[in-house]
């Protein structure tokens, strides 16, 4: 006879981490279900990981240097190249998330699992892509401006820390759009203004440097964005853009609060979710 997982519709849902260690199984073949879905018997898919940040970086890279007009050709590039790399690991993670439960909305009334597992496995094809594109701006990176100094150790804990902002976001939208449908018009919006209030095509130091009101400067510092494409870029230059402390701080209790209510209101939603799948 085959055991059954028996669930209180009335019990108050929280986050099991010994019941995801349980599912570890789980979640290593759904996360390589979706890297092989993506890249088994097609080019595209590796082309399109490639091809994408190739043309943004030449469309946003000659628009920062017509607006910027500061260092030469080759270095604009590179930045900008950097920015569009993580811009690009922040943005796939946030939408794999955010479309992991309705893309699997056929398993998640058939069998129990914590339905964690969903978002969280969807990470891996973003980290792939991202890991893809980074390799191939580093061979030419290597190429033009040498080797990076030891800077470049600490890229993976700002990978890791863009990941928790866009797990967070995106988490938050994959639940609403299980009972609020308009949501998946809504995220690439919110996304698309996140791109250009970030320093990924015009750097903080000539946002900061124009003549605009305080509280303007301080609302674009506490983007959490602006700090992590900062460090990404300053892990890979060695060189550091002009910091406040207190909207790092701010941008950085906003993320993981943002992360924290998230987790909370997907676990106490997740009981309905057959209820509008």
């Amino acid at each position: 006879m085959s055991a059954r997982t028996v669930i209180s519709a009335g019990q108050r849902s929280i986050l099991d981490f010994q019941e995801l260690l349980r599912f570890r199984s789980l979640l290593h073949f759904l996360s390589l279900r979706d890297v092989f879905v993506r890249y088994k018997q097609t080019w595209m898919g590796f082309a399109w990981s490639v091809i994408r940040p190739l043309i943004n970086i030449g469309i946003f890279g000659t628009l920062s240097y017509l607006i910027e007009r500061e260092g030469n050709f080759k270095d604009r590039f590179l930045l900008v190249s950097a920015g569009v790399i993580f811009w690009q690991l922040v943005s796939s993670a946030t939408t794999e998330v955010s479309n992991s439960l309705s893309t699997n909305s056929n398993i998640l009334t058939k069998v129990y699992f914590p339905k964690i597992i969903l978002p969280v496995s969807s990470l891996l094809v973003a980290l792939v892509d991202f890991i893809i594109a980074f390799f191939l701006f580093f061979i030419i990176l290597v190429f033009i401006k040498g080797l990076p100094g030891w800077h470049l150790l600490l890229l993976p804990v700002v990978a890791a820390y863009g990941l928790v902002f866009a797990f967070g976001l995106g988490l938050l939208a994959a639940t609403a759009s299980v009972k609020y449908r308009d949501v998946k018009f809504i995220l690439p919006f919110l996304l698309q203004i996140l791109f250009y209030v970030s320093p990924i095509v015009i750097s903080s130091e000539f946002v900061l440097s124009q003549n605009i009101p305080a509280w303007v400067k301080m609302l674009y510092q506490v983007n959490p964005l602006v700090p992590m494409v900062n460090a990404f870029k300053y892990c890979i230059f060695g060189v550091f853009e002009p910091v406040n402390i207190t909207a790092v701080v701010l941008s950085v209790v906003i993320t993981f609060v943002m992360l924290l209510m998230s987790m909370r209101y997907f676990t106490r939603f997740e009981r309905s979710f057959a209820d509008y799948i």
